[in-house]
């Protein structure tokens, strides 16, 4: 039994153009701070999703440009997930097997999907300085097509999924966001979800794999308790660029705080941290002696941590903070 969120499957590798995730066509850092400056110190999602996405999709992919060139992030993300809602999740697997497979032979990408993972990587870094609106556009509309289109999973893996449902061994059950496992004692897990018909189901199973992935953790969870208790570190938030935005956020149930100034801050899972990784206080104050790499803290702020390109670039920013380029290094 494959439990999959709204029964959804996931892409299947293709070729790459840039297995890095980088394009040269991308803003730059300068452009990124420039925007914010001019837009009341908020970087926009449309902005983004504009300039690293929809434009280096315009020369590569021509007629593909045409198609989305006028949407906006909400449409487009409605247009790309319609195919996958309206067709059955193994036709559509196979479906995108076949196209996989041709992209492979002939080295040529599947150019939008492999953009929508850039655009992904590219506004990881500089996602703490959405508005909480954005925030919640991006979580809520961007992020369930991102999570889909580019956790590609092999050509064989593919056709073992394929062969094992054709034989008949192999089912998939939809399950939604409220789903849960829970470990039994005695050896197996009992798997909590509410099925197409709106009913509560429990199912044990003696063998349980959980693909979900690493969860953002909270702020609280930290387990360096005095860095909490000194005030050393605070939780991540996002400002409300509207002020009624955040009151509707608070009538929702949305965990919304607000300062002496009558701001309104979403709180985000994990720590305040800086654009070099430095722990911030609840002052504003950055420590310069701790930084943090350890992502299930951090993914308020970084939404999406794609494994050795996370570790690669986040690494190499503190590198640069902790030795300025102008400053001589001796190697041993």
């Amino acid at each position: 039994v494959l439990h999959t969120r709204n029964g959804m499957l996931p892409a299947v590798r293709f070729h790459l153009e840039d297995s890095h995730l980088s394009n040269d066509s991308l803003l730059s850092k300068e452009e990124i701070a420039a925007h914010i400056a001019g837009n009341e110190g908020f970087l926009s999602l449309d902005y983004v999703f504009e300039k690293d996405f929809k434009e280096p999709i315009r020369d590569k992919d021509p007629e593909f440009y045409v198609r989305i060139k006028d949407m906006s992030l909400e449409e487009f993300v409605a247009a790309m997930m319609e195919l996958r809602v309206e067709l059955e999740p193994f036709q559509l697997l196979k479906a995108e097997y076949t196209e996989a497979e041709k992209s492979i032979k002939r080295r040529e990408s599947i150019y939008w999907k492999e953009m929508l993972g850039v655009l992904s990587f590219a506004l990881n870094y500089p996602a703490k300085h959405l508005s909480a609106e954005d925030m919640q556009r991006l979580q809520k509309t961007l992020t369930p097509l991102i999570s889909i289109v580019i956790a590609y999973i092999p050509q064989s893996s593919s056709e073992e999924l394929l062969a094992l449902h054709q034989a008949g061994v192999l089912d998939l059950i939809p399950v939604g966001d409220d789903s849960r496992v829970e470990p039994v004692t005695e050896g197996g897990a009992t798997y909590y979800y509410t099925d197409g018909e709106g009913i509560e189901q429990s199912v044990y199973f003696k063998t349980y794999v959980d693909c979900v992935g690493q969860p953002h953790l909270a702020y609280e969870d930290l387990p360096f308790k005095s860095l909490l208790n000194n005030g050393t570190v605070s939780p991540a938030r996002l400002k409300f660029r509207s002020p009624n935005e955040g009151k509707k956020a608070i009538a929702e149930g949305k965990d919304v705080i607000f300062d002496n100034n009558g701001d309104h801050y979403l709180k985000v899972s994990g720590i305040t941290i800086n654009d070099s990784f430095q722990v911030v206080d609840a002052y504003g104050a950055f420590n310069n002696r701790i930084y943090i790499m350890a992502v299930p803290y951090i993914g308020g702020y970084n939404p999406d941590y794609s494994g050795l390109d996370f570790g690669e670039e986040a690494s190499g920013i503190i590198i640069k903070q902790l030795v300025p380029a102008n400053e001589p290094t001796a190697i041993n």
